[in-house]
């Protein structure tokens, strides 16, 4: 579940966007094997974060990095890659839902806010052909 962003440089009181109708627009795609997640969101002048998608399931894969890229989009064309990164997922498989934020760039300024949720008897609608049970994390 996606619960925001934070430290999010640009985001002062006061300061003029300069993106359609004042607001700053961030997308986030992450990439975990192969599921992908991709969400828009717009930051209000308040500060108020809005998403597209706020939450989706990927199904866990133990030897996989989830792959998480933020980019600013200024225009039609024009976007500025705010920082990406790579981590395990093996911290994320606990008992109960807990918030992670992970470092987007390098200084760790920006920090991606993600609530995880490891649903280990959640039944998938599609069979699967190791087991008739799907081991599910909501990010």
């Amino acid at each position: 579940r996606m619960k925001g962003l934070a430290g999010f440089a640009r985001l002062c009181v006061g300061d003029q966007y300069e993106a359609a109708s004042s607001y700053l627009f961030p997308q986030i795609c992450m990439k975990y094997g192969r599921q992908r997640w991709k969400l828009r969101g717009r930051i209000e002048g308040s500060g108020k974060q809005v998403w597209d998608s706020e939450e989706t399931i990927f199904l866990p894969l133990l030897t996989e990095f989830l792959s998480i890229k933020v980019t600013e989009l200024k225009g039609l064309a024009n976007h500025v890659v705010v920082g990406s990164v790579s981590c395990e997922t093996k911290d994320l498989f606990a008992a109960l839902p807990q918030v992670v934020a992970v470092d987007i760039n390098d200084l760790g300024t920006i920090k991606l806010s993600l609530e995880v949720t490891w649903s280990p008897f959640d039944k998938d609608d599609q069979p699967s052909a190791a087991s008739s049970v799907n081991k599910a994390s909501t990010v």
